[in-house]
C-alpha cells in the first residue's frame, strides 16, 4: 500500500507498507512458518526521459525477521 508519492525534478520517492505470508523457503528458515508481517519500504526512482533510469530501495529487514521469529544474522 502507497503511504506517500513524492516527485521533484528527476526524483520519485514512494514510501510504502508490504506485507506477506511465509510461504516458501528462505536460507534462515527453509520451512514455511505461515506467518504474516508487514514492513516498511522507501523507494527512490530516477526518471529520464520518461523511463527509470535507476532505482534505490529501502526495507525494514530487521522488523520482518522479527515478526516471523527469524534469528537475525550474528
Amino acid at each position: 500500500m502507497a503511504e506517500q508519492l513524492i516527485a521533484e525534478g528527476e526524483t520519485v520517492v514512494a514510501r510504502l507498507t508490504v506485507s506477506g505470508r511465509h510461504t516458501g523457503a528462505h536460507p534462515r528458515m527453509p520451512r514455511p512458518i505461515h506467518r504474516t508481517c508487514s514492513v516498511e519500504q522507501i523507494w527512490i526512482f530516477t526518471v529520464r526521459e520518461g523511463r527509470i533510469a535507476e532505482i534505490r530501495a529501502v526495507s525494514d529487514r530487521l522488523g520482518m525477521f522479527l515478526q516471523l521469529g527469524w534469528d537475525w544474522p550474528a
